[in-house]
């Protein structure tokens, strides 16, 4: 007997369940290809403005009278501004949606960027960096959901490594903007480069009017019907390829979660733990190493300011690679095995980065630190939404990212203390034990989650699944 390609055996197939199902199930189309190059595009802009402070760290300190404990607290202050953006922004994106918190949050880190290029004084900088870094998480952790909630679970890692290829087109650009304009631009073209990040504007209205609203979250928040729209129009689009698989519901997904179902349960709060362990060492490491890379180029190695910009801007050309590796790897290594062994391989050149002179051992350090940092990033971009219930998910990866961003917060301030104690030996040596230590933790305690539906990975946590 021949079934509706709409119908999970023995259940409607208007329920929460049924519908998360019948999303795994379709194929690559192309309004997946729509979304996701919407949501590449908004996170080019949010790295944007991330990098090329990271870029053109000597230039704001030569031209805007600040110290190096005040460019220190600057730094941070876009952490601090990130750590609001996850625990707010992922909160709000649980209650009001993921496409409006996506929308609101990139008009906010846009305006943040104009008001840095105009900032006067320390206090407007920190300010005007931490309005951008709230802006910034949220819209990260609104578009992380997303992208957890509404690609085919078997390719969900891919679609991470397709977005996190925002960071290769984001990061030569700012590169070789640092290397051309900066040097010789005169003491405001940091200001300039800051103003361009404005143009984060005209992509709102993009995630608004081109991306639906989550289907999970629809269902969440009891709009069945909403989501059952979004999917019949999917499946209509899907059917004119051929017949779809019937659609694989999982045992105990259908149910709905409080909060305290959620964070209540002793396995789930060993997720957001374990997690936020692991973000945290990855993310201290990563800004230790990344935001310092230039200061310590420049000043720890004597390079002049040029020729600086110019091994930056090479590391970033060679960092293109990355999402073909992760390509490659997201969808086939579990998930937390695939942390560790990049976070051990990522500290080898980061320490030799802080260890060598040799000028050629420098650029090749740098370049596979990058390469092998980037894949962790688009690690836990995957792995973190995909370890919460619906009802819960920006919430919990707003936790953990906000934990993580404290590493990024620490590393102005620390990363100026340790290479003021420890010049640029040391300061490399603590970024490289941060990937290390933390991500053994993730390994032993953290959950499945490659190729597994949402659902299923909430059931075992949870303990509804036998």
């Amino acid at each position: 007997m021949d079934r509706s390609p709409y119908t999970v055996t023995g259940v409607p197939p208007t329920t929460a369940a049924a519908l998360s199902a019948r999303l795994d199930r379709l194929p690559v189309m192309a309004p997946h290809i729509v979304w996701i190059s919407i949501l590449t595009v908004n996170l080019s802009f949010e790295y944007y403005d991330n990098a090329l402070f990271a870029y053109i760290l000597p230039a704001i300190m030569a031209n805007s009278g600040l110290s190096l404990d005040q460019t220190g607290m600057v730094s941070s202050a876009f952490f601090v501004g990130m750590i609001l953006g996850a625990l707010f922004g992922g909160r709000l994106s649980d209650r009001l949606g993921r496409r409006r918190v996506l929308t609101w949050a990139t008009v906010v880190y846009s305006l943040g960027a104009l008001l840095t290029s105009v900032s006067s004084d320390y206090d407007l900088m920190l300010v005007s960096r931490v309005i951008t870094g709230i802006g910034v998480q949220a819209a990260t952790s609104a578009l992380l959901a997303y992208l957890a909630e509404m690609f085919p679970s078997r390719s969900r890692g891919r679609f991470v490594s397709v977005v996190t290829g925002a960071f290769v087109i984001v990061a030569p650009l700012v590169g070789a903007l640092a290397f051309y304009l900066v040097p010789g631009g005169g003491p405001d073209m940091w200001r300039h480069l800051f103003a361009a990040g404005g143009v984060g504007l005209l992509v709102a209205p993009l995630c608004r009017l081109l991306l639906p609203e989550s289907v999970r979250w629809y269902a969440s928040r009891g709009h069945i019907e909403k989501g059952e729209t979004i999917v019949r129009g999917l499946e209509a689009r899907a059917l004119r390829r051929g017949p779809l698989p019937e659609p694989e519901l999982v045992e105990g997904g259908a149910r709905h979660l409080s909060l305290r179902d959620i964070f209540g349960n002793k396995r789930m709060l060993l997720t957001v733990v374990v997690l936020a362990a692991g973000y945290f060492g990855s993310t201290l490491g990563l800004y230790l190493y990344q935001n310092w890379s230039t200061y310590v180029l420049v000043d720890g190695l004597g390079f002049s300011e040029s020729t600086a910009y110019g091994i930056i801007m090479t590391w970033s050309i060679v960092y293109a690679v990355t999402p073909f590796l992760a390509l490659v790897l997201m969808d086939r290594v579990e998930r937390k095995t695939l942390v560790l062994s990049m976070s051990v391989i990522s500290a080898l050149p980061i320490l030799l980065l802080g260890l060598s002179t040799d000028n050629t051992a420098v650029a090749v350090a740098g370049g596979a630190a990058g390469i092998v940092t980037g894949i962790v990033v688009t690690v836990y971009y995957a792995y973190i939404p995909e370890a919460f219930p619906t009802e819960a998910r920006g919430l919990g990866s707003g936790i953990i990212i906000s934990v993580g961003r404290v590493g990024g917060a620490a590393s102005g301030v620390l990363g100026a203390a340790l290479y003021g104690a420890w010049g640029r030996g040391g300061l490399m040596a603590v970024a490289a034990a941060s990937y290390v230590v933390f991500s053994i933790v993730v390994l032993l305690f953290g959950p499945r989650t490659t190729n597994r539906p949402l659902e299923g990975v909430t059931a075992d946590d949870l303990g509804a699944a036998k």
